[in-house]
């Protein structure tokens, strides 16, 4: 998954003591390994580093969101001038995505398509999963995810609920600490896989389902609707749904989205283990990618449902 991560070639036994402080280090390390951002990472690789960086993802998906925002609003005078259709605007968006991330997790959810599409025992498997030529399988599944990202993404551009593109990264990576709870295992003793998984508990991803939503939350009482592509206010309108479409309801649906994410992912993973013995980066990769896509979808319904 990352060519930024792999242990310490020595283990000294002062490792702990040239560990940071955790939050930090958590923070740093993370945007470090998962984004090509300048940021300095920990001075140490072990499974305390790998566990820190996985308490942290979802933040590297707030930095995302972040950067979503001001894409948003830069492109938003240029639509005064000129008509930026709402599709260019989401391929831009999710390409600045796959760019910031050196399309890490779209590796390795085409590697991990490509072995678990060959039906293969899991020695044979794992032998694919590390090949580095991308067959159809994975070739078709990245695009098929990237599609399904762009088209959910272009549903909300230019609706009242526009800042919710934001969490669409955020969620994603919730679903890729699933993959490394401590009830499962790497099929290797050595690279990112065997730093990180096995390492996330159960409360760290429990407390994001709560600080996500709250956010989303704020976001839906704070943000204008008016998206910064139009240039009409438009209301927040009841859709097909049974009560109208306020902050709590907005809140509460990015909860459930987070969940189906992350059930997803807990299934997923199940399903990754069994096939090839274990899992690796690459099964993270994909369990985000694959979670940011149904996040993304499960995002856009809202949209559709306040034309």
């Amino acid at each position: 998954m990352s060519g930024k991560a792999g242990f310490t070639p020595e283990d000294p036994e002062d490792s702990d003591n040239r560990h940071g402080n955790p939050l930090f280090e958590g923070i740093f390390t993370a945007l470090n390994w998962m984004t090509v951002l300048p940021v300095p990472g920990a001075s140490v690789f072990d499974r305390t580093t790998g566990a820190r960086v996985m308490a942290s993802l979802p933040f590297v998906g707030f930095v995302f969101g972040m950067f979503t925002a001001i894409i948003m609003w830069a492109i938003g005078p240029i639509s005064g001038v000129i008509h930026v259709d709402g599709l260019l605007v989401a391929v831009l968006i999710v390409a600045f995505w796959e760019l910031l991330n050196r399309f890490m997790h779209l590796d390795g959810l085409a590697d991990v398509s490509d072995a678990l599409g060959s039906y293969a025992a899991p020695p044979r498997a794992r032998e694919i999963l590390a090949d580095p030529r991308t067959g159809l399988f994975g070739l078709a599944t990245a695009m098929l995810s990237v599609l399904v990202q762009v088209a959910a993404v272009a549903s909300l551009v230019d609706s009242t609920v526009w800042w919710m593109i934001c969490f669409i990264p955020v969620l994603g990576r919730i679903a890729g600490q699933v993959t490394a709870l401590k009830n499962h295992h790497a099929f290797s003793p050595t690279g990112f896989g065997a730093l990180v998984i096995g390492t996330v508990k159960f409360w760290w991803i429990a407390l994001w389902l709560l600080v996500t939503p709250a956010l989303a939350f704020w976001c839906a009482e704070l943000i204008s609707p008016l998206s910064p592509l139009t240039s009409v206010n438009t209301p927040f309108v009841a859709g097909p749904f049974p009560a109208a479409i306020n902050p709590a309801w907005l809140g509460g649906w990015v909860a459930i989205t987070a969940v189906v994410a992350c059930v997803f992912a807990a299934l997923f993973s199940r399903r990754l283990s069994r096939s090839f013995g274990g899992l690796n980066g690459d099964c993270i990769g994909a369990c985000i990618h694959l979670g940011a896509s149904i996040s993304a979808v499960m995002l856009a319904v809202v949209a559709n449902a306040m034309v």
